[in-house]
């Protein structure tokens, strides 16, 4: 067996129910997480090599989830659809942390897929918009305008979740994490 083979192993061993609460974040849908989870895995091991320990395969499938999420996404776009989002729908504040993170995550599931992406990343990796823009290959600015556009839209949508925009845009230290529910395996 390869020294990649090994790596493959015991990243879906360890990290395996990570990469899929990660994939369920951005997708929202558990049949769609494990595809685009499975899709990951073979695109970064596929050639016969990979990375070769945990930590960088993890990073790697990781990104690759990123880009194959957004490229779909830019793929869908190019065909006619039907926008089945409500974009005036207000929530009430929630009484419950439960009924909190399920409208959280709703409210996540209506925004556009470089908004959401950039927004997973920052809220669920704490990563700084510079960060969030190196791994997306575009540059900070255009992320703290996604950030700040998300942030604004959940807010104007859905009501205040907590989310501050300045920390958003700013990348701060102090941010909330976004759970998710319904996304075990």
């Amino acid at each position: 067996m390869s020294r990649w083979s090994h790596t493959l192993d015991a990243l879906v061993r360890e990290r395996g129910r990570a990469l899929y609460g990660y994939a369920f974040v951005l997708t929202g849908d558990a049949h769609a997480a494990d595809d685009l989870l499975q899709d990951a895995l073979v695109r970064s091991f596929r050639s016969g090599r990979g990375p070769e320990d945990v930590d960088a395969a993890h990073a790697y499938v990781k990104r690759a989830m990123q880009t194959a999420f957004i490229d779909a996404h830019r793929r869908a776009e190019a065909r006619p659809r039907r926008d089945h989002r409500d974009a005036d729908r207000v929530v009430p504040d929630p009484a419950t942390a439960s009924v909190t993170r399920d409208a959280l995550h709703d409210a996540v599931l209506s925004l556009p897929p470089r908004q959401r992406a950039c927004l997973v990343m920052r809220y669920v990796d704490g990563l700084s918009s510079p960060a969030i823009g190196n791994e997306l290959g575009i540059s900070a600015a255009t992320v703290r305008g996604y950030l700040a556009s998300a942030v604004e839209t959940l807010r104007r949508t859905h009501g205040d979740f907590g989310l501050d925009a300045t920390d958003a845009v700013e990348g701060g230290h102090d941010h909330v994490f976004i759970l998710t529910t319904g996304g075990t395996r």
